[in-house]
C-alpha cells in the first residue's frame, strides 16, 4: 500500500513541478507571471486569475479524476475494473468536462471557473468576440488566462502523460510482474502459528 500511494503521490508531485517547468519556459508565459503587487488584495477570490493558477488547476484536476481510477484495479478480492460502470460513467464525464474547459475557445463553462479566460475587452483584443455572459473583472494587469491553443493541446497531452505514468505504475509494478517477482525474491515471513 505505500509503494502504491507513495509511488502515484511522487509522480503526481514531480508532474505538478515539471508543468511550472514548462509553463516558465513558454514565449507567451515570460512577462505575464503574476504579480501579487500588481493585484488588489482585498479580492483574496480573485488570487488565481494568473497563468500559474490555472496551469496547476488543470494538471491537479486531471490528477485527482484519475486518482480515483488508479485505486480501482484492487487486486486478489476485487472485480474487474470494467466492471465498475459507476466509475467508469463518472470518470469520463469528468474527463470530457475538464478536457472540454482546456481545449476549448474561451467559454461560458471555462469562465464560470475562470479558467483559460479573461474580460470582456480582453477576448475582444484576443479575437474571440464579446462574450455573451457577465465576466467580473480580471484581478491581474494582463485581464486574462487564456492558453494558447497549441499550448492547450501540449498541456492536455502532458496530463494525460501524467495518468498513464500512474496507472502503468499501479498495473505493472503494484499488481503485476515487478510485484510478482519481488514476491519470488523475498517471501514475506508469516507467522507459523502451531494449533
Amino acid at each position: 500500500m505505500l509503494a502504491s500511494v507513495g509511488g502515484i503521490v511522487l509522480m503526481n508531485w514531480l508532474f505538478s513541478a515539471m508543468s511550472y517547468v514548462w509553463l516558465f519556459r513558454q514565449d507567451w508565459f515570460r512577462c505575464n507571471e503574476h504579480s501579487a503587487a500588481e493585484s488588489e488584495a482585498t479580492k483574496w477570490w480573485l488570487q488565481g486569475d494568473n497563468y500559474e493558477s490555472s496551469i496547476m488547476s488543470f494538471v491537479s484536476t486531471f490528477q485527482f479524476i484519475n486518482n480515483g481510477f488508479v485505486v480501482n484495479y484492487g487486486y486478489l478480492h476485487r472485480a474487474k475494473w470494467y466492471k465498475n460502470y459507476a466509475l467508469l460513467t463518472v470518470w469520463a464525464f469528468l474527463m470530457a468536462f475538464v478536457s472540454y474547459m482546456l481545449l476549448a475557445d474561451p467559454n461560458q463553462v471555462g469562465c464560470a471557473f475562470r479558467l483559460n479566460c479573461g474580460t470582456s475587452s480582453a477576448l475582444e483584443g484576443l479575437g474571440y468576440g464579446t462574450p455573451t455572459w457577465k465576466i467580473e473583472p480580471y484581478n491581474s494587469p494582463l485581464g486574462h488566462n487564456v492558453i494558447p491553443q497549441a499550448s492547450r493541446y501540449k498541456l492536455w497531452g502532458y496530463c494525460l502523460g501524467n495518468m498513464a505514468a500512474t496507472n502503468l505504475w499501479q498495473i505493472f509494478v503494484i499488481n503485476g510482474p515487478v510485484r510478482r517477482l519481488l514476491q519470488k525474491k523475498k517471501p514475506l515471513r508469516r507467522l507459523k502459528v502451531k494449533l
